[in-house]
């Protein structure tokens, strides 16, 4: 309605017979014009709360750094935007900014990504040995290695990403990291039988 009234008050039209037709008082339309001729905007003005503290730019800005640090907490944020524009910006301000534009605190996935040079990769292999009999698989032994960290993980590192985002590749985290020792273990596993178990103190499995 109330671009309809700036366009009928572009067009000539009186202001009382705006008020008339919408069946709204003069005034509103008085003070709806001098905030068009003043602005070039008819959307409603804030009444009550406090302004914005953070510009366009400025919220733009804060996006583009959570994205390209997704591991920076609300606080380091804050601290970096309030030194870019050169006036104190809170983390509850920053926060709000984040969630506006889609970005929430989520707990990383822990998983190994893959490229699409690793799907295409795999899905050939399976194709390839997708009609292998008993007897033949008879004749693999399949090995993995895995790493153990001596420490728990306390998952409190926390990375901004978009809602439906969670098995993106920038999102994932391949392996947690954590002072302390570790242990890496060995095994191989075929149709008939396996191998023992094998533990490393430190170092990596190579293919010898």
């Amino acid at each position: 309605m109330r671009w309809r009234a700036v366009g009928i008050l572009q067009a000539g039209v009186r202001q009382s017979a705006v008020a008339i037709e919408l069946n709204v008082h003069r005034s509103v339309f008085h003070r709806l014009w001098n905030h068009y001729q003043k602005d070039q905007n008819a959307r409603r003005r804030r009444e009550s709360g406090r302004w914005r503290i953070t510009t366009t730019a400025d919220d733009r800005y804060l996006l583009q750094c959570a994205r390209r640090r997704r591991t920076l907490t609300a606080r380091q944020l804050a601290s970096q935007l309030s030194a870019a524009v050169g006036r104190p910006i809170s983390r509850q301000t920053v926060s709000r900014r984040l969630h506006e534009g889609e970005l929430f605190a989520r707990r990383p996935v822990v998983c190994m990504p893959l490229s699409p040079a690793h799907v295409k990769t795999r899905l050939h292999w399976t194709r390839e040995h997708r009609r292998w009999t008993p007897e033949q698989w008879g004749h693999v032994l399949f090995t993995d290695e895995s790493r153990f960290n001596s420490q728990n993980d306390s998952r409190r590192t926390m990375i901004w990403r978009e809602p439906g985002t969670r098995y993106r590749a920038p999102k994932i985290v391949e392996r947690d990291h954590y002072r302390g020792g570790g242990l890496l273990v060995w095994a191989g596993t075929a149709t008939n039988g396996r191998t023992d178990l094998y533990a490393f103190a430190g170092g990596s499995v190579t293919a010898v």
